[in-house]
């Protein structure tokens, strides 16, 4: 059975391999492109339109980049990280922004990480894991239609190392996105998803010698964990139950 799931996987991520390759060369252009005419918004007097173009440059250069490592490399596995001291808090108020929830929403964004914390990492693939993390968790808050709907990332230094902690309350995993969590084309928690922002979220985190848990929360909601380790490299990743409690 386990030979089959792997068979059935494999040739899903071919099948998605040529998909994408097909469609990222294209894509690349018409995104360059697109650059070329957002970098002309720049010269515009306004300036609020000064600042949504540097945001829009930003982002479109972040979307060229990612087509150039798929068309670079066409392989399945991440490249290694590219590390570097970063102040975290910015990084995570342009997942909010990217996710238009700086405002206008009625999805509160809370983010609760230190001004001064910084941390040794891929700036862009810890871009990816938050934006995977806190998407899932606006996708899961959308589709409850409750009321005071909130997602909350704080971080904080542990022993040399930093845990970071996105946090939402939504209407919770369902227990087949649990069993099979991290799994791509088979955690999806929504119909028709592909459970792939997860399995890119672990991917990233490990190749930082990271590890992520889901954790168990007596209220409602969804609430994930992950620890990157401080500069002098501290330990390897450890293997853990995907669903246990904090270390």
């Amino acid at each position: 059975t386990d030979l089959q799931k792997t068979i059935r996987q494999q040739k899903n991520l071919a099948d998605l391999g040529l998909a994408v390759s097909k469609i990222n060369h294209d894509m690349r252009n018409i995104l360059s492109s697109a650059q070329l005419m957002s970098d002309r918004l720049a010269d515009i007097g306004d300036p609020v339109v000064k600042g949504l173009s540097t945001k829009l440059v930003r982002t479109l250069g972040r979307a060229i980049g990612y087509s150039s490592e798929v068309l670079a490399y066409g392989r399945a596995s991440e490249t290694a990280p590219r590390l570097a001291r970063l102040t975290l808090r910015p990084l995570v108020e342009d997942v909010g922004e990217i996710l238009g929830l700086s405002g206008g929403t009625d999805i509160a964004f809370h983010n609760d990480v230190p001004r001064d914390l910084e941390v040794d990492a891929d700036a862009e693939q810890l871009f990816r894991v938050f934006y995977n993390l806190c998407r899932n968790a606006v996708q899961a808050l959308e589709s409850d239609g409750g009321d005071d709907r909130r997602i909350r990332v704080a971080a904080t230094a542990v022993d040399g190392a930093v845990r970071i902690m996105v946090d939402d309350n939504g209407p919770g995993m369902p227990q087949k996105a649990r069993d099979n969590l991290f799994s791509a084309f088979r955690g999806s928690v929504r119909a028709g998803g592909t459970g792939l922002g997860l399995a890119i979220a672990r991917e990233l985190i490990e190749a930082h010698h990271g590890w992520i848990v889901l954790e168990d929360k007596p209220e409602r909601g969804t609430r994930f964990r992950f620890e990157l380790p401080g500069r002098a490299g501290a330990t390897p990743y450890l293997a853990r139950q995907t669903t246990e409690n904090t270390p």
